[in-house]
C-alpha cells in the first residue's frame, strides 16, 4: 500500500498543467507552438498535451488520487480566477451546437449577433468549442471590423466548413494520438488561427470561453480573449449558465443545447443565482418545430415571466436589443 501511494505521488513530476492558476488561459498560451506551416504541430501544443495526460490518467475519474486532487485544485483555481474576471462585467451567453458549419447561415447569424452584443458592451461567453461557440467568439473579436469585415472572415473560414469526424477515435486510452489526428485538427484550426492572429493585432472585444478537456478531442476556438478551461464538464455546464448574468441566447443545437435550455430554465425558475435572466431561443423554426421546447417553458414559467423574459426570434438586432433592454429580476 505504501509503495502504491509513493508511486502515485510521483505523478506531480509529470503534470503538464499548473494546478494553481492565478490567471485565465489565453489561446496564445494553450496553442503555444502551433504553426500554420507544420501539420504535425497541434499535438505538441500545451492544450493537446494536457488532453493526452487527461485521457491516459483516466479522464474525469483518474486512477491516481494525486492526479484527481490536482485536477480538482486546478478547476477550483480557474473558477475562482474566472469569478474575479467577471466581477463588474455584464456577460451575455451564447449556447449552441458544435456541429454548426462555418458555411451555414446560422453560423453567420450567430457571429453577427455576438458582434452586436459586443458592440453594446457585453462580454460574450460560450462553451468555447467549434460551431456556434466559435461563431460567438469570432463575432465578438471582430466587432471592431463591422459586419462587412466579419463577413470577409467568415467567407475564408467557410472553405473549411466543419470539424473532421471521428477525432475521439484517434486517441488511445493510453493518451497516444493516431498519426493522422494532428493533421486532421490542423486543417480545421489553421484558418481560424490565422484569422485570430490578425484580429488580435488590434484590440478585440473581451469574450470568455469556458471549454473542457472532457471534450478535448475537439479543439477550442482561438477567438476568445480569455479562456477558463476546466477538467470537469459538470462544473463547466452549471457555471457557464450562472455567469451569463445578462441572459443566454440558445442557437440551434441538439442534446447538449437542449440540456442547457432546461438547466437555465431551472436556474431561472428557482432564481438560483438571485434573478431571472433573459432567454432567447434563436431561429424560430428550429425551436418551434425541430426541437419544440417552448410548450414546456410556457408550462414551467408563469405567463408574466414567459412574456417578459423569453424571446423566440430569427432577428439578430431583435435578439441583441432584447438582451440589452430586459433587465434580470
Amino acid at each position: 500500500m505504501v509503495d502504491r501511494v509513493q508511486n502515485q505521488t510521483t505523478d506531480h513530476e509529470k503534470l503538464p498543467f499548473n494546478p494553481l492558476r492565478q490567471e485565465l488561459y489565453t489561446p496564445q498560451e494553450l496553442y503555444a507552438g502551433f504553426s500554420l506551416d507544420d501539420p504535425e504541430s497541434y499535438v505538441k501544443v500545451p492544450d493537446a498535451r494536457i488532453y493526452a495526460h487527461y485521457v491516459a490518467t483516466g479522464r474525469g475519474q483518474p486512477e491516481s488520487p494525486y492526479v484527481g486532487m490536482m485536477q480538482s485544485l486546478h478547476d477550483h483555481s480557474v473558477y475562482r480566477t474566472m469569478e474575479g474576471f467577471i466581477k463588474g462585467r455584464e456577460l451575455a451567453g451564447i449556447m449552441g451546437g458544435h456541429k454548426l458549419q462555418r458555411s451555414s447561415e446560422e453560423y453567420r447569424k450567430v457571429a453577427h449577433l455576438a458582434l452586436k452584443l459586443a458592440q453594446k458592451g457585453f462580454v460574450v461567453c460560450s462553451g468555447g468549442g467549434p460551431g456556434a461557440m466559435e461563431a460567438s467568439h469570432l463575432g465578438a473579436s471582430a466587432s471592431g471590423l463591422g459586419e462587412v469585415g466579419l463577413d470577409r472572415i467568415i467567407a475564408r473560414l467557410a472553405k473549411t466548413p466543419s470539424l473532421p469526424k471521428g477525432l475521439m477515435n484517434l486517441i488511445s486510452d493510453r493518451g497516444t494520438y493516431h498519426e493522422s489526428f494532428g493533421r486532421e485538427v490542423h486543417g480545421w484550426l489553421a484558418p481560424a488561427w490565422e484569422a485570430a492572429r490578425e484580429l488580435f493585432r488590434g484590440k478585440p472585444a473581451e469574450s470568455l470561453a469556458v471549454p473542457t478537456w472532457h471534450y478535448g478531442h475537439e479543439p477550442f476556438s482561438p477567438f476568445p480573449t480569455h479562456v477558463a478551461k476546466l477538467f470537469q464538464n459538470s462544473i463547466r455546464e452549471e457555471g457557464l449558465l450562472a455567469i451569463a448574468n445578462r441572459g443566454v441566447v440558445f442557437a440551434p443545437g441538439t442534446a447538449g443545447t437542449v440540456q442547457e435550455i432546461f438547466q437555465d430554465a431551472c436556474q431561472n425558475y428557482y432564481r438560483s443565482f438571485g434573478a431571472f435572466t433573459p432567454m432567447v431561443l434563436f431561429v424560430k423554426r428550429y425551436w418551434e418545430e425541430e426541437y419544440p421546447v417552448l410548450p414546456v417553458l410556457k408550462k414551467l414559467f408563469s405567463k408574466e415571466e414567459y412574456d417578459r423574459f423569453v424571446l423566440v426570434t430569427d432577428g439578430v438586432e431583435e435578439a441583441a436589443e432584447f438582451i440589452e433592454k430586459t433587465k434580470p429580476n
